[in-house]
């Protein structure tokens, strides 16, 4: 997945474009929104004044859609 991350600004990668596209909608249809960046990239990028639960919640979104992956 190579995570890497500074500050609030994080992204990781996956094998291929395609299953990134496939990840990012699975992330959408638990809740939260992650965009894609270069060719097999998902970044996120929270505005400066989230919450710690909202980031809470978008972990919690990344790793159920993860799982159905």
């Amino acid at each position: 997945f190579n995570p890497r991350g500074k500050g609030l600004f994080c992204a990781f990668d996956l094998d291929s474009g395609e299953k990134r596209d496939k990840l990012r909608g699975l992330i959408q249809e638990e809740g939260a929104i992650m965009l894609g960046c270069g060719v097999k990239t998902i970044r996120f990028r929270p505005p400066v004044n989230i919450s710690k639960d909202e980031i809470d919640i978008g972990i919690e979104c990344i790793r159920r859609a993860i799982k159905r992956l």
